[in-house]
């Protein structure tokens, strides 16, 4: 399985953004440079992280995990922290729009920066 292709996703591609209300799955490529030359990505791979944050009295360090090369892998350790952890919600950030696989879900709102 793939991923939940009903699964919509608010996005960014600030590498700066950090969700406070949501654990966040970031795809990249480590060849980058790349698609600055015309060829194509390397395989892209995710790593998911959360802030800290108090839940009924008890403290949530923040936290990764990763990376993954399997991206619905790490979309299913996302959701599956989300749910333990009390995050509202799981969010994408893209080191490029190219690496977005549509197998993985969809791609909904972009998320504006408001962490500066």
């Amino acid at each position: 399985m793939l991923g939940s292709t009903s699964r919509i996703y608010a996005w960014t591609d600030d590498e700066d953004e950090v969700a406070m209300d949501a654990v966040t799955v970031d795809i990249s490529t480590d060849t980058r440079i790349l698609k600055i030359a015309g060829l194509e990505f390397g395989e892209p791979k995710a790593l998911v992280f959360w802030p800290e944050m108090v839940r009924v009295g008890r403290t949530i360090q923040a936290g990764s995990e990763g990376p993954f090369t399997d991206i619905p892998a790490a979309f299913a350790y996302a959701h599956a922290s989300a749910k333990e952890q009390g995050h509202g919600q799981v969010v994408v950030v893209l080191q490029d729009s190219a690496l977005w696989d549509e197998r993985w879900g969809k791609l909904g709102s972009r998320r504006v920066t408001t962490n500066r």
